[in-house]
């Protein structure tokens, strides 16, 4: 179980579903005239009082963090809830978060803040109009949505374009199975869904928050808001209905998050939400673009890492692939979206009576349900990447991972010798040996000394021929994690054998993370897996 420690430490993840057939649209109306109430912390987790030392310096940082992302919205230099999740390239900024994280920390670090930045902080967490300084807010209902906007500054029919999307992303989500975003009472003027449309400037695409933190020792589920920008035109390399699509798929998944757990980890938050988005919208292929940052092209990186960093490239976002690899290898589905997924958060769920696991244990335990164990899935996800065309439904977009090293073997030179390969946790490395065509009638031997398969270890041996096909063996280990497998390596038959050694091992010191880490893992943890020594010896026989 997650101490509150810990949740202060990283992010959420969830689904999101929500009974959303589309209604009758309600004639547009100005709102209650009562402003949204300001940020109510009472239950916020943190002390009640300014404090100092570690818990105010984090509770600044945060602060800090949310200010930065919006700054250059307002100053025209592009930046986005989605911030690394720009819908193309070109629009990818440096950031290593994006504003709905970063907004879900400082909500959660409030009242850890000197009083002095307190009016900051809740002038930045309050839900719109707010501080931008709306005319006139209006309003119409879509289903069980709610959108607001600044009478006279917006499109009706963009608001109509607006309800029918988040409509149908919410209904997707309903139709699976998942659960809705939680009623916020009269928020908003009631208890649907809220979407504020809001000028958030060039590099914004939304965000979703909440107006209160779960308390301290939970449960640890909160009602959500969203808003999403009024204009998405600036955005180029696809349309502007596109982008908002996109974005309401992201978004409010994020918003289904919170009915579930608002402080899962912030990687499995990510990547799940950005997965979603091409299951809602298949053909847009958004999330396309973060697979250079992901581990289908750094094999050798964490899966379960989030950048805690300005600097950084958006891997978090790139790690939805993973989830892609399981939605494909068990594809039951509901309402057309694979079963799995939902079960995974039913397993994050930390509302009253959940069962509150974290991102990789509800994995684990997911797969162990399921008569597997991450141990192969994780070995065998790695192969994959290895031919993407060939193992991915979309595949032929993808490019394929890197080997980490290559040996050319030929008569003279038919031994590699001990060689040894560091591998961290979740993470792979393969080492490929290609014959020469001189090799006539010989066989691979390939010699394994890896840690126990207690603590995660795998390997998987993939002979490629010529003819194009494959055959793959997941390495059986012994006790000790020792292995001899022999493959047919005739050069005028094969091109190459990939062995991809393996590292699932999901061992963490939890709740030891700290504000400056530059990389946060599962139950903001520090792992005890990295570093693991894995070694080889390929040499040609017979």
């Amino acid at each position: 179980m997650r101490t509150p420690l810990g949740r202060l430490t990283m992010p959420t993840t969830g689904l999101l579903v929500a009974v959303l057939a589309l209604g009758a649209v309600a004639a547009p109306g100005y709102a209650d005239g009562t402003d949204p109430d300001p940020a109510d912390t009472s239950t916020a987790t943190g002390t009640t009082t300014g404090t100092t030392g570690d818990a105010a310096d984090a509770a600044v940082d945060a602060l800090d963090d949310v200010e930065e992302l919006l700054e250059p919205a307002s100053s025209d230099e592009g930046s986005d809830e989605r911030s690394t999740e720009s819908v193309v390239p070109e629009r990818t900024t440096d950031d290593g978060r994006d504003l709905t994280l970063a907004m879900r920390d400082l909500r959660l670090r409030q009242n850890d803040l000197p009083r002095s930045e307190r009016a900051r902080a809740a002038a930045l967490l309050n839900r719109p109009p707010g501080s931008e300084g709306w005319a006139a807010e209006v309003w119409r209902d879509y289903g069980t949505v709610r959108v607001h906007w600044d009478n006279g500054t917006v499109n009706p029919d963009y608001i109509d374009q607006v309800g029918a999307v988040a409509t149908h992303v919410l209904g997707t989500y309903q139709a699976a199975g998942y659960r809705a975003p939680e009623p916020d009472g009269t928020k908003g003027g009631d208890a649907k869904l809220d979407v504020y449309i809001s000028d958030l400037g060039d590099g914004l695409y939304g965000y979703c928050n909440t107006d209160h933190a779960p308390p301290a020792k939970g449960p640890y589920d909160t009602p959500a808001y969203c808003s999403f920008s009024s204009d998405y035109s600036w955005a180029g390399g696809q349309t502007p209905l596109d982008n908002l699509k996109v974005t309401a798929a992201h978004e409010l998944f994020h918003a289904t998050q919170f009915a579930y757990d608002y402080e899962e980890d912030a990687w499995f938050l990510e990547a799940t939400a950005t997965w979603a988005e091409d299951e809602v919208y298949d053909n847009i292929n958004d999330n396309r673009q973060y697979l250079s940052e992901s581990p289908m092209r750094q094999p050798r990186k964490p899966l379960d890492q989030f950048l805690n960093c300005y600097s950084c490239a958006p891997r978090q976002y790139g790690e939805w692939i993973f989830f892609r690899y399981l939605t494909e290898r068990f594809p039951q589905s509901q309402g057309g979206l694979p079963v799995i997924m939902r079960r995974l958060m039913q397993r994050i769920d930390a509302s009253r009576g959940g069962p509150d696991n974290y991102s990789i244990q509800a994995v684990a335990r997911e797969l162990a349900s399921r008569k597997t164990d991450l141990r192969h899935v994780y070995a065998q996800f790695g192969d994959a990447n290895r031919r993407p065309a060939r193992t991915y439904e979309e595949g032929s977009a993808y490019r394929a991972a890197g080997a980490a090293k290559t040996w050319a073997l030929t008569p003279r030179k038919h031994n590699s010798g001990v060689q040894k390969v560091l591998v961290d946790h979740l993470s792979t490395a393969t080492v490929q040996a290609k014959p020469s065509r001189s090799l006539h009638g010989k066989r691979l031997r390939i010699d394994l000394n890896l840690p126990a398969p207690t603590t995660g270890a795998g390997a998987v041996v993939t002979r490629y021929d010529r003819k194009g096909r494959t055959k793959s063996t997941f390495v059986r280990l012994s006790k000790a994690g020792n292995a001899r497998v022999t493959v047919p390596f005739d050069g005028r038959s094969t091109i190459r054998v990939d062995v991809t050694l393996s590292n699932a091992g999901i061992a963490y010191h939890c709740w030891t993370a700290q504000r400056d880490d530059p990389v946060l893992y599962s139950c903001s943890g520090r792992s005890k897996d990295n570093n693991a020594p894995m070694s080889y010896r390929l040499s040609t026989v017979g």
